[in-house]
């Protein structure tokens, strides 16, 4: 009687098996994504743990004070980050526009999401080379070395993005049922850049006092 089997199976459910695995893929890839934020974040916390209590010491020199500072002139670091808000913003219309698939915004969105995300990659090299010029490399002070390992990490995640861009990129173009699910974890994770982007720019252009504010206030002094 095992034929019969498949004749005595309620239609919905057969109908709601591949549904629901879709859904249940969907949940997991969510769930890694947020494990992987989760350490990104907690990566990032204790470089600027370690930052705060290294800005305690005599040696510490401030990065943006002066016309002597490596980051007193911001313009290109200002730039870079109207480049990755583009990005983000960009990103989220693609990722409105997936669902219901609005073809015109959502490829207009999905591709000048990556450009932009590559030119705030290319601004960021363009940066480095311009304070190499100026003399002012990583080992130059200890706030530099910060600067150098900041910028140079959240580079290397724009970058691993761009790498999920592409997956996201090739499933429009083969117009792939996953489409929605990749654009959507597209869009958490360049908010999340922006976000620990911005967190990062503050920091560095603080002064020292705003250091020793947070310092006490946190109870990281020795």
């Amino acid at each position: 009687m095992s034929f019969l089997a498949p004749l005595m199976e309620k239609p919905w459910e057969q109908a709601g098996a591949p549904q629901q695995q879709g859904l249940g893929r969907e949940h997991t890839r969510k769930a890694g994504l947020r494990l992987l934020l989760a350490v990104v974040s907690v990566l990032f916390l204790l470089f600027i743990v370690a930052f705060l209590m290294r800005s305690q010491y005599p040696d510490w020199q401030p990065l943006a004070e002066t016309s002597s500072n490596p980051l007193f002139n911001k313009s290109i670091l200002w730039l870079n980050s109207f480049y990755l808000l583009a990005a983000s913003i960009c990103m989220q219309v693609a990722r409105v526009n997936a669902r219901p698939q609005n073809r015109l915004f959502l490829h207009f969105g999905l591709i000048l999401a990556g450009l932009f995300s590559a030119a705030f990659v290319t601004g960021q090299l363009m940066f480095w080379q311009q304070l190499y010029q100026q003399g002012f490399v990583v080992n130059a002070n200890p706030a530099l070395s910060f600067f150098y390992i900041f910028t140079g990490l959240h580079a290397v995640h724009v970058g691993i993005g761009l790498l999920a861009w592409l997956v996201a990129l090739t499933a429009m173009l083969r117009n792939s049922p996953k489409l929605s699910q990749y654009i959507d974890l597209c869009a958490i994770y360049w908010h999340f850049l922006f976000g620990l982007w911005l967190l990062l720019f503050a920091l560095l252009v603080s002064k020292p006092e705003k250091y020793n504010a947070i310092v006490e206030f946190c109870g990281l002094g020795a």
